[in-house]
């Protein structure tokens, strides 16, 4: 049950006011974190520190609303404190089944506004409210981080407010980052022995923002309103070209984003964080009627389908055989991918692709189907085109190419999520803007892409086993993540060769595997041909077991963009996955984590060739008690995966 607390001895609950220096100091529960308020004439401002070492400061944040600034200056009516400690159930799992939602809030009360900063264990977080009856224009946001010039930081630059959310990630001092350029959030910044993680949260009838360099740390970026838009890519994209001189029109009488920062005294700990989902409004609605699982994806392999008696293909025939497959192997979806429909009219269906006998088929077979649509068209034929596929029984929508994160957009993810759940249908995001807590209020929005993922080995080397041991640390702190797993042919960078037909996977095959447990994602695709997963059965009973979603995760041990390993918990059986990017090294896995007991291990470790034929691999069966340590050995760009069941046995 909820409860709010409010106790006079503040300090106890890590609240102290100073009245005469107007500085007003707001630390965690564990008091690990802090942050200064000072509210003076010249406005607001936060320094944020771990334990006693300052962090960073955000410098004068305000909002221009109607021409009139929202900073601070105006007369201070109150300062309210609140504190919150509760259990949250998730209505659709990620890491865990419950979650705790524990901090202390300040509230700085002024006439039109409120100004709100929270304060986490793993982080803090500041935004405005809103109050005023009436509509208004908001013309610009300040958002300043400031840190030390000499800060090390993690960054996804680009020079475009339309793009895809797909950058390489930049490894700079903050002093070196190009002032031209801006970057996709989360950001991660290295300093006092800690990292820091930039994000928002709670985006709502607003503008997504990133972060311009500034030298000592980043200012916000925000896309006006469109006000004129073209198609590009033929018909497949609708850019502005014309923008509105504001963010957005709206009610004042409304929050607005979450600044956040999580901070992290190791990365491995960033694994156990889901602040992004805790700051965002959550639903009120029934949501029970959804169902987690691996999806059969048809485009990464290119329908690549041998051995059989049928053209594999964009048809009917190729999709009754991967629901088949589906079924035979306990997958629960299947996605069909582009071609089921008209390039610009989702009414019109490809006569090749009997989709309503497919959907009717898969039911009986127990196996759900998902369809691929671009956002133009669900943007014009949106009632039309849900009450179509949900009249033929179709259970989610993959939705692309939006590329883009001003408030049209963002009211268009609102708008289909909205719909979507009323027709009980399932969301997956392509050519999305990162996670920013809207799965909190529609938990039907599955999972996004906003990532570097396997799709690209199908026509660039870019995604590359560092960049894989880079985003379960930061992309996916901001929410579940589409990277598309499940490549069979698996090979050492250095023998990686572009191929749209056969596609790759850079890494061994134990590297793959443990994407199922390092990389979250209520929605996983299994990429590869069905032909392909025949031909390594021992993977695929692998596959098969590896849940989607978890009851329970405890981060072992990890380094950005070098190495990574986390247990899992579904139901009574763990799971461990573990990843490397570089050299061959030793690595072991201390299972302290599992109640007392004796376990049956079955574990896929690198083969002694891997490091030269990453394909290579060995299945063992061990027998191991709670507390003991599993050594094992990574090749290069390696991995390993671990399934573990409690056993009558005795050791």
């Amino acid at each position: 049950m909820k409860k709010d607390i409010i106790i006079a001895i503040y300090v106890l609950l890590g609240f102290s006011v100073v009245v005469s220096a107007k500085d007003y100091t707001l630390c965690s529960p564990s008091l690990n974190n802090k942050v200064i308020v000072s509210s003076t004439d010249e406005g607001i401002s936060l320094d944020v520190f771990r334990g006693e070492t300052k962090l960073f400061s955000c410098p004068s944040p305000s909002i221009s609303v109607n021409g009139c600034l929202w900073n601070g200056t105006a007369a201070l009516k109150s300062v309210k404190r609140r504190s919150v400690d509760n259990m949250l159930p998730y209505a659709v799992q990620r890491k865990s089944a419950v979650i705790r939602e524990n901090y202390n809030q300040l509230t700085f009360v002024y006439r039109d506004y409120d100004f709100v900063v929270r304060a986490y264990d793993d982080g803090v977080a500041y935004r405005f409210v809103g109050k005023a009856d009436r509509d208004g224009v908001v013309d610009t946001e300040h958002i300043s981080y400031v840190f030390e010039p000499e800060c090390m930081s993690y960054t996804l630059l680009t020079k475009d407010l339309q793009n895809w959310f797909e950058e390489d990630y930049t490894l700079s001092s903050l002093k070196d980052l190009p002032e031209d350029m801006f970057s996709i959030m989360p950001v991660m910044v290295e300093t006092g022995g800690c990292s820091v993680l930039l994000a928002e949260a709670d985006l709502r009838n607003y503008s997504g923002s990133y972060l311009r360099p500034t030298g000592r740390g980043f200012e916000g970026v925000l896309a006006n309103y469109p006000s004129r838009e073209e198609y590009f890519d033929g018909t497949n994209k609708l850019y502005a070209v014309e923008r509105y001189p504001y963010i957005v029109k709206c009610s004042l009488d409304r929050s607005f984003p979450w600044r956040v920062a999580g901070i992290f005294d190791s990365d491995a700990s960033i694994l156990a964080s889901d602040l992004v989902w805790l700051l965002s409004e959550k639903t009120v609605g029934d949501y029970s009627w959804i169902r987690p699982g691996k999806v059969l994806w048809d485009w990464w392999n290119n329908n690549n389908i041998y051995g059989v008696d049928f053209k594999a293909g964009i048809n009917t025939e190729t999709y009754m055989y991967m629901v088949d497959y589906a079924a035979r192997h306990g997958i629960e979806y299947i996605l069909i991918d582009e071609g089921w429909s008209g390039k610009d009219d989702l009414l019109y269906i490809n006569p090749e692709t009997d989709i309503p006998a497919v959907c009717s088929y898969a039911e009986k077979k127990g196996v759900g189907v998902c369809l691929w649509a671009k956002w133009i068209n669900i943007d014009r034929q949106l009632n039309e085109a849900f009450e179509m596929m949900s009249g033929w029984g179709v259970k989610g929508v993959k939705i692309d190419f939006m590329d883009r994160n001003d408030a049209r957009m963002v009211d268009f993810y609102e708008r289909v999520a909205q719909k979507a759940a009323e027709c009980r249908m399932l969301l997956d995001f392509h050519g999305s803007y990162p996670p920013e807590g809207m799965r909190a209020r529609y938990p039907n929005i599955m999972t996004r892409e906003g990532v570097v993922g396997l799709e690209y080995n199908k026509w660039s080397d870019r995604c590359t086993p560092v960049h894989q041991l880079i985003i379960p640390y930061l992309r996916q702190w901001a929410g579940p993540m589409d990277f598309t797993p499940g490549a069979m042919l698996n090979v050492q960078p250095e023998l990686f060769r572009i191929n749209n037909v056969e596609p790759m996977g850079q890494g061994t095959r134990c590297h793959q595997l443990a994407m199922y447990i390092v990389y979250e994602s209520p929605l996983q695709m299994l990429s590869d041909s069905p032909s392909k997963y025949d031909e390594n059965p021992e993977c695929l009973d692998f596959l098969k077991t590896v849940p989607a979603v978890w009851d329970e995760t405890v981060p072992l041990w990890g380094e950005i963009g070098h190495n990574i390993a986390v247990a899992r918990r579904s139901g009574d059986r763990w799971f461990v996955g573990a990843m490397s990017a570089g050299s061959e090294e030793e690595a072991s896995v201390d299972l302290s984590f599992l109640p007392e007991g004796v376990y049956d291990v079955t574990v896929y470790v690198d083969g002694i060739n891997a490091s030269k034929n990453a394909k290579d691999y060995r299945k063992m069966r061990v027998v191991l008690k709670n507390g003991q340590t599993f050594p094992f050995r990574f090749a290069s760009n390696g991995g390993m995966v671990a399934v573990i069941e409690k056993t009558v046995k005795s050791l």
